[in-house]
């Protein structure tokens, strides 16, 4: 932010990228400022809670904890159909195979 409404003249925000930058402005009522989302870095799987699958949905639900780039976290979970169970299934069976092997490979 480069100057603010009532700060001198200034009777709109007047705002420029971090590290420089064309500048531009927005109204002073803030309409057109909303704040920039923090992008997620990864998930995990949240300590001590288990996966549920719901027949009747015909999917599974994973808890999980996001965490963002600010190093805030939130809970949450990952819902997945049936077709991505399996999926998800074959993938991480696949890390198990690998990890088993690399496993091996040390002693």
């Amino acid at each position: 932010m480069v100057t603010l409404p009532g700060e001198g003249p200034a009777t709109t925000y007047h705002l420029r990228p971090p590290g420089g930058g064309t500048q531009w402005s927005a109204p002073a009522d803030g309409t057109t400022l909303r704040p920039v989302p923090v992008k997620a870095t990864h998930a995990t799987l949240l300590p001590g809670r288990d996966a549920v699958y719901d027949p009747r949905a015909q999917q599974g639900s994973v808890p999980v904890e996001f965490h963002f780039d600010d190093g805030t976290t939130l809970d949450g979970a990952l819902i997945l159909t049936s077709t991505e169970l399996e999926r998800l299934h074959s993938q991480t069976s696949r890390l198990l195979d690998a990890h088993e092997r690399a496993l091996g490979g040390t002693s």
